[in-house]
């Protein structure tokens, strides 16, 4: 009896170590990613800034001014990324016109910080990335692109903060705890018995509820102003599902764009020739500008 219960003691206890290791070290105190691209690969002007998060946590970034700007683009990397993910996004979006402000999210790229909430304290920096922007480029419109865990801390942003203009989600969740169910039995299949203690000790390190976490529950704060919703319909790392429940919650004005037999962010890769006009007219439209990108 004794040794059974023993076993048992020490059964639980490995896997709340192994839930604990994952918790943190895997998915709140990710790797960061080395830098592999640059403005300057891409041919743009460009400098070094650096500001802090609502929070204190400094975040540091590259700012493009435009020659004849029309607004500002914000542009919101996503999980495990950094800061060169969306520079290609931004390239268009200069192109056409648009200072943009590339930023790395904290405890990623060089920002400071040792915890990813995966869009809960991020909207943070989404934040206060429009505070820097606005302090630099006074009286200009911004608006907001987000990849995946970007897509999401932009929504939860612009539903606080109604000097976005307007958001491009691409690839986002619609409540975090859903995401993080699909993303474990994508990757480890019947080990996702580890789910629940994984979740609760994430809970203990960010003091919040994954459940919480839920641009659907705020999107449809942002209206009157536009949303584009961006979901490829293979994408097995957030199911097509939570596109649907974003725009089922969103209000008018809001867009829903499918790329076709994409997978995860990939759109912008695989259907360029859709992608980017779409979103630069988008954005175009949103600042009152649509005629300056042709």
């Amino acid at each position: 009896m004794w040794l059974a219960i023993l076993v048992g003691v020490g059964l639980a206890l490995g896997v709340l170590l192994l839930a604990n290791f994952v918790a943190t070290r895997a998915t709140l105190r990710p790797p960061r990613t080395p830098f592999f691209i640059t403005p300057r690969d891409l041919g743009l002007p460009y400098q070094n800034v650096a500001f802090p998060s609502r929070d204190g946590i400094r975040l540091h970034g590259w700012w493009l001014p435009a020659p004849k700007p029309v607004g500002i683009a914000i542009l919101c990397h996503g999980y495990l990324m950094n800061r060169c993910e969306p520079l290609p996004v931004a390239r268009e979006l200069w192109l056409s016109g648009f200072h943009c402000l590339v930023f790395d999210f904290r405890a990623m790229g060089k920002s400071e910080g040792d915890l990813c909430t995966i869009g809960d304290l991020e909207r943070l920096d989404v934040l206060s990335a429009v505070d820097f922007a606005t302090r630099t480029a006074p009286d200009l419109p911004v608006v907001v692109y987000g990849a995946s865990m970007g897509g999401a801390a932009a929504l939860l942003a612009a539903a606080e903060d109604t000097r976005i203009r307007a958001v491009v989600a691409d690839s986002a969740y619609a409540r975090l705890n859903l995401a993080v169910k699909s993303w474990w039995r994508s990757a480890v299949g019947k080990a996702s018995i580890l789910l629940h203690p994984t979740l609760l000790i994430g809970r203990l390190y960010t003091r919040q509820s994954a459940h919480k976490v839920a641009p659907e529950a705020v999107i449809a704060h942002i209206a009157p102003r536009p949303v584009l919703l961006m979901h490829g319909t293979h994408d097995q790392l957030i199911p097509p599902s939570h596109a649907e429940r974003l725009f089922h919650a969103a209000r008018e004005p809001k867009q829903l764009w499918w790329a076709q037999g994409c997978e995860h962010v990939q759109a912008r890769y695989e259907r360029p020739d859709e992608f980017y006009p779409l979103l630069v007219n988008f954005m175009l439209k949103a600042v009152g500008a649509a005629d300056a990108g042709k």
